[in-house]
């Protein structure tokens, strides 16, 4: 399992606000290869919800690039020395999929 921050640079619906907008944890993939990710909601609307993928997270509420995630921990699949700094933004193929739309 590893912890990120949803980090948001604009908030176009205007109910979130910019910054970290949530807190999530990732677990290891299941049976299907679902890697489920819950995330808590701070703010003035907490909440808790629940998403089958990063990607299908982002899809929903990544706002076409307006949001991003930022990793608190290390990926426990990669090796060490081919890691970036955990405070590494979404992978670029999230990123990508999202900017452009």
């Amino acid at each position: 399992m590893r912890r990120f921050e949803l980090y948001r640079y604009r908030d176009p619906s205007g109910v979130s606000g910019t910054g970290v907008v949530a807190i999530g944890l990732e677990f290891p993939p299941d049976h299907e290869g679902h890697q489920w990710v819950a995330l808590k909601w701070l703010g003035r609307h907490p909440a808790l919800t629940l998403w089958a993928s990063l990607y299908d997270l982002l899809e929903i509420h990544g706002h076409l690039g307006a949001s991003d995630i930022r990793w608190l921990d290390p990926d426990p699949f990669e090796d060490p020395e081919d890691t970036p700094p955990c405070r590494s933004a979404a992978p670029a193929a999230l990123r990508h999929a999202h900017q452009g739309e």
